[in-house]
């Protein structure tokens, strides 16, 4: 498990499927929060190297990312999941991956989770773990 500078590197990682800290931001099971964690990392995503939401923006900035993956699997998002998203990708893109989870770490350590875009899945072949068939 691994923290990453900014949310570039983090995204780097969410992309190739690797396990990394992030903070929980839902706490009503592991579905829930999986749809908060990828609308987060789709978010990063969509507005790298774009300007930070003002004051005006906040109301509808990522709302067009939660559109565009609402139908993924597993998503289908409440107001609230959005919410929560939109709060934690600022953070990342703001101030960068590490320093949120350090400054979460300093203020409630134990909502650090981790979190990989390949949970939940499929269970992998016995043959394929190396298991005698």
């Amino acid at each position: 498990m691994s923290e990453f500078t900014t949310a570039r590197e983090a995204l780097a990682a969410w992309d190739q499927g690797d396990i990394l800290w992030s903070v929980e931001m839902g706490g009503l099971g592991p579905g829930y929060e999986q749809a908060i964690q990828v609308l987060t990392f789709e978010i990063v995503r969509d507005y790298l190297d774009k300007p930070l939401p003002d004051d005006a923006s906040w109301q509808t900035w990522g709302d067009d990312t939660a559109h565009r993956i609402n139908d993924w699997p597993g998503c289908g998002f409440s107001g609230a999941q959005v919410g929560a998203a939109k709060s934690l990708a600022l953070r990342f893109l703001r101030d960068g991956h590490k320093a949120t989870l350090d400054s979460m770490r300093a203020h409630d350590k134990d909502r650090l989770t981790q979190v990989s875009k390949g949970w939940p899945h499929d269970p992998a072949p016995a043959a394929f773990l190396g298991a005698p068939e």
